[in-house]
């Protein structure tokens, strides 16, 4: 493993590191991004949300998406490569060093001209925002710690405004429990037509709020 690049900031000693064919941002101990570095579409993490993705893609046309919490933009990097540059992103990412590292490290050999990198706040990006989004990825935390703020009703009630009839919003449930998960579903009912969870080969949690018809075959390797 190779460090190319490390800096301590107040949430932590952030290091871009490379090893092989992949590219990744760590805070210590914690990833926040991975990317593969060759021609590869699909990404190393966040694996069952870019399958979700792109069921959801063959069965509605997406035009905009949001990541909150962009980091080195991982879910980003998968978009733009397999739908050719064609889906407007915002990404939205509060710390200006990571958007540094981002666009000297991560980027390179892609289009971006649908890419937005927005410095701000999540919480505050999605209040204020004019903008509806067909799907919407939740990926907030702080080291390997995930935000409390994320698991309230204000919060999806602001998701809920910016996301339309049919759509999806994701959550990043890392180091939560599966009761935790069901506890935000439960609170979600109120704002969404339904949920679902998913989970990965590394016992990763991830909730999605539905809106409109979905049929969840094409993702059923996921499914809890």
């Amino acid at each position: 493993m190779v460090i190319l690049e490390t800096a301590i900031t107040k949430d932590g000693t952030l290091s871009v590191v490379e090893r092989d064919n992949m590219l990744a941002l760590r805070n210590g101990d914690s990833g926040y991004s991975c990317i593969y570095t060759d021609n590869s579409t699909y990404q190393p993490i966040y694996v069952p949300v870019q399958y979700l993705f792109e069921d959801f893609a063959c069965k509605k046309n997406i035009g905009r998406v949001a990541i909150l919490g962009g980091g080195c933009c991982s879910f980003p990097r998968f978009i733009i490569k397999k739908y050719n540059n064609t889906i407007f992103v915002d990404s939205i990412e509060y710390l200006p060093l990571i958007i540094d590292y981002t666009k000297k490290y991560f980027l390179k050999g892609i289009e971006t001209n649908k890419l937005n990198i927005i410095k701000d706040d999540a919480f505050h990006f999605i209040e204020r925002t004019t903008n509806k989004y067909d799907f919407i990825f939740v990926d907030l935390f702080v080291g390997g710690i995930s935000i409390r703020q994320s698991h309230t009703r204000n919060f999806l009630i602001n998701l809920s405004k910016h996301t339309g009839k049919h759509s999806i919003v994701v959550f990043n449930e890392y180091q939560r429990t599966l009761q935790q998960c069901k506890n935000l579903c439960t609170m979600g009912i109120d704002y969404f037509d339904k949920s679902i969870i998913l989970k990965d080969e590394e016992n990763t949690y991830y909730v999605a709020f539905i809106n409109g018809e979905y049929d969840e075959y094409g993702i059923k390797q996921y499914l809890l």
